[in-house]
């Protein structure tokens, strides 16, 4: 998944990340090599059948037919059986404007939050949800399945969309990108929600220090 397990953040705290700040020359160059032009959506990780990649594909196809061509949707993850499926699809359905990076270092990533638009996060299943939080930690707007853990885990900080309607996933799109109130309000829910995350961690590991001492 881009180098990256989804039970971590690259070993920092959420809301005191100490995340790199791409450089405008460095940004240049980075989404250049990827063939990725802004505006455009994310999406960072592994492609399994749970993340349910596909409806966000046929997402993308009403999206650019009813709201515009305007717009890039980058899937950054390593290419394996499960994004070639995704890229064969993709040609069969003819659906325009889909960046497949295959795998992402590191040090790229920050200019690929940085500049995006929009973070999408289709799932149909997650035992908690990092990638959204880490999209936060760089100021990006979610907008995520509403299945499993998700609505707890994210609260008020994520435009919500039932991951297995499209077209309510490409209306989800068009408002979150669209909608200039609704993004500031999730940026500022986002925020505040990653705060939380990181007093919680704290709070846990004072009290697994207190017990044990006892």
């Amino acid at each position: 998944e881009a180098k990256r397990s989804e039970e971590s953040l690259s070993g920092h705290e959420l809301g005191q990340r100490s995340f790199a700040v791409a450089q405008d020359d460095k940004t240049s160059t980075v989404l250049k090599n990827y063939k990725i032009t802004k505006p455009y959506l994310l999406y960072v990780g592994v492609a399994y059948p749970h993340k349910n990649l596909e409806t966000l594909l046929a997402a993308w196809k009403i999206f650019m037919e009813k709201f515009g061509t305007g717009y890039q949707l980058v899937l950054a993850g390593k290419k394996n059986y499960f994004y070639e499926r995704l890229i064969k699809l993709v040609a069969k359905e003819k659906i325009n404007n889909v960046i497949f990076t295959d795998f992402i270092p590191d040090q790229d990533l920050p200019a690929l939050y940085q500049n995006a638009s929009l973070y999408v996060f289709p799932s149909l299943y997650e035992g908690f949800g990092l990638p959204p939080l880490e999209a936060m930690s760089y100021n990006l707007p979610v907008a995520s399945s509403s299945a499993s853990c998700l609505p707890e885990v994210l609260k008020d900080a994520a435009l919500f969309f039932n991951p297995q309607d499209k077209m309510a996933l490409a209306q989800a799109l068009n408002l979150g990108l669209n909608d200039q109130n609704l993004r500031q309000k999730l940026l500022e829910n986002g925020q505040k929600l990653l705060k939380t995350y990181s007093w919680n961690k704290t709070a846990a590991k004072t009290l697994n220090l207190y017990q044990n001492s006892v």
